[in-house]
C-alpha cells in the first residue's frame, strides 16, 4: 500500500517536472526570441509616435509664443499717446505738489483761478 502511495506521488512529481522543463525548453527556443522582437518593434513604435508627438507640440508651442509676441507688441501704445499721457501725468503730479505746498504755506487760492 504504501509502495503504490509513494509511486503515485513520485509519478506525479515526475510529470510535472517534465512539463515545468518542457515549457521552460519551448519558451527559451522559440517564444522569448520572437516576444523580444515584438517588444522591441512596440519600443521602436511608441518611440516614434512620441518623438512626432514632440515635435508637433513644439511647432504649436513655437507658433502661439510667436502669436503671444506680436499680440504683446501691438497692445503697446504709440509714441504719440505715450507722450500725452507723459504730459497728463505730469501736469497731475504738478498739481498736487502745487496744492499740497499751498495748503502747508496757507496760501489760498482764489476760486477764479481754478
Amino acid at each position: 500500500m504504501l509502495n503504490q502511495i509513494l509511486t503515485i506521488v513520485l509519478t506525479a512529481l515526475l510529470s510535472s517536472a517534465l512539463t515545468i522543463g518542457l515549457a521552460w525548453w519551448l519558451y527559451e527556443r522559440r517564444l522569448k526570441a520572437e516576444l523580444d522582437a515584438q517588444l522591441e518593434a512596440a519600443v521602436a513604435e511608441v518611440d516614434d509616435k512620441l518623438q512626432g508627438a514632440l515635435e508637433t507640440l513644439g511647432d504649436i508651442v513655437e507658433v502661439r509664443v510667436k502669436q503671444g509676441i506680436l499680440s504683446g507688441v501691438a497692445a503697446i501704445p504709440s509714441s504719440e499717446v505715450l507722450a500725452d499721457t507723459t504730459k497728463s501725468v505730469a501736469r497731475t503730479g504738478a498739481e498736487l505738489a502745487s496744492k499740497g505746498l499751498s495748503a502747508l504755506f496757507g496760501i489760498k487760492k482764489n476760486r477764479s483761478e481754478d
